[in-house]
């Protein structure tokens, strides 16, 4: 059985890549149900990985990728359908955006191993915790308490931080380590 196990995790963020690229087509009214299914598989794939012992590397970088694609498709359609405002898409995404950017970084000077020390943290957690609530609300409620907006950004921010610190920690851990010659 475990040896089918290994797959479920990367088969749910496919998945979630499936449903991100069907969201902007798909009815108003399947709205809710395919956030749903995104946060679910998002949850899902998390815990078999980590429960059965099978996750991997690149299996976080297929889930990180599903959540972005995902949440940004959701965002922009959302925008496009007149729910709120697109300059709040950047604040809502400051974590993804930080990763983004570190991960260039880290590729571009060749320094991947100081990014593959970034490991999933509470605090992103809290953030895709709060995007999906405010994804969520946005869907059912007609007119948004501002403070399910706010709570989204300042999780999103504060992930962002802790992400940017961890990965500013690892280089710098990672320039103490190498030897200089002159």
């Amino acid at each position: 059985m475990r040896r089918y196990i290994r797959f479920v995790p990367n088969i749910l963020s496919t998945c979630r890549l499936g449903i991100a690229c069907y969201f902007p087509f798909s009815p108003e009214e399947n709205w809710i149900w395919l956030i749903i299914a995104g946060g679910c598989s998002d949850f899902l794939d998390g815990w078999v990985a980590r429960r059965w012992q099978v996750a991997t590397w690149q299996g976080g970088l297929l889930d990180g990728i599903a959540d972005k694609a995902f949440i940004l498709s959701v965002l922009i359609t959302l925008v496009c359908g007149g729910r709120f405002p697109a300059w709040w898409i950047p604040a809502l995404i400051a974590r993804d955006l930080t990763v983004a950017c570190a991960a260039g970084y880290a590729l571009y000077n060749r320094l991947w191993k100081s990014f593959r020390r970034m490991e999933a943290r509470w605090s992103g957690k809290l953030a895709t915790g709060g995007q999906f609530l405010f994804l969520i609300l946005v869907v059912l409620l007609p007119f948004l308490p501002p403070i399910v907006l706010f709570l989204a950004v300042l999780l999103s921010l504060y992930a962002a931080y802790d992400y940017g610190s961890l990965f500013v920690r690892a280089l710098r851990e990672r320039a103490e380590h190498e030897v200089h010659f002159p």
